[in-house]
């Protein structure tokens, strides 16, 4: 159901409207991505590929946060990122009034793929390629030892531990902290609050950074801001809460392209589907792994991880 629906929403709004064929663009394909790991990853995949096929790419990844990326999409800066499913319902569509998303749409992955590609194809002329079948959301990290000593390992267990008068200092990206489907998610389906004082907020941090914080302890933090997908969570044996309560919406990573470049190369689509198909959250914590904990480079990661699996030639 959902590829048959996604197909045709994002075929019709790329090719129905203007109906005629668009000659190729000469012009490099700009490609961006967000400023942590997983998203240069994803970065690189996008950059290689296209290249390997032929295509002229302009390498923009690590341009920034969420909004920076956005941003630059809409306005013709880059001409595409991988952005996340959930990301796009709760930031973009959320309060635009004539989108009337259902609550059920945030934790169901075929409805929150379907209502996001076709509202950004519509207002936006933004069009969504396949996405994985990955999920990277958003969720708390603790130590093994820290969860095991308070008995916490869900973000119910969080909450009966913080309103007990439980000491937490958490370490975030200013991100997290901010948007409506970060802490505040969580604070609102479990029922706890975290003041300011509660927080150690780093600007522009990353998973990478946050963890990093967390493993050494550093000014007493003992709870992390991680993603499902991060490479480092085994290296660190942390545990990563459980969200029985569904707070946060399935983040599923995807190719957003500006329309104008995929109706110039309509063959894009044959090229990245597969791969972001073969996307998983192994695969994802994997490859983030080789390059956060290994400390590979990401080209060199996608590059390989592409040609072992037979997507390109290398």
């Amino acid at each position: 159901m959902r590829k048959t629906l996604s197909i045709m929403v994002v075929l019709g709004l790329m090719f129905g409207v203007l109906g005629t064929t668009v000659s190729a663009q000469d012009e490099a394909i700009r490609v961006g991505s967000k400023q942590f790991t997983e998203q240069i990853v994803l970065g690189q995949l996008i950059l290689t590929a296209l290249e390997d096929a032929g295509y002229q790419v302009e390498d923009r990844t690590n341009l920034g946060s969420t909004q920076v990326n956005r941003d630059a999409l809409v306005n013709g800066e880059i001409d595409v990122y991988a952005e996340y499913t959930g990301t796009a319902l709760y930031n973009y569509f959320n309060d635009v009034e004539w989108a009337d998303i259902p609550t059920n749409a945030y934790g169901e992955r075929e409805l929150g793929y379907a209502l996001v590609s076709s509202y950004d194809a519509a207002a936006n002329d933004l069009i969504w390629l396949e996405p994985t079948p990955a999920n990277n959301t958003y969720a708390f990290a603790v130590t093994a030892a820290f969860a095991e000593e308070n008995n916490i390992y869900s973000a119910l267990d969080l909450a009966d531990y913080v309103n007990s008068g439980g000491e937490v200092y958490m370490a975030t990206g200013d991100e997290f902290a901010q948007r409506p489907d970060g802490i505040a998610a969580f604070e609102e389906a479990y029922g706890f609050d975290l003041t300011e004082d509660q927080l150690l907020i780093i600007a522009g941090g990353t998973p990478a950074q946050t963890e990093q914080a967390l493993n050494e302890g550093a000014n007493n933090v003992n709870m992390a801001m991680a993603y499902a997908t991060d490479g480092a969570l085994q290296a660190y044996n942390f545990v990563v809460l459980e969200d029985p309560f569904g707070a946060q919406p399935i983040y599923a990573p995807t190719p957003v392209f500006r329309g104008e470049v995929l109706r110039a190369n309509p063959e894009i689509a044959g090229i990245l589907n597969p791969i972001f198909r073969s996307l998983d959250n192994v695969t994802l914590q994997t490859l983030n792994a080789r390059v956060e904990v290994d400390g590979e480079n990401p080209a060199d990661v996608a590059q390989s991880w592409l040609t072992e699996n037979g997507f390109i030639e290398g």
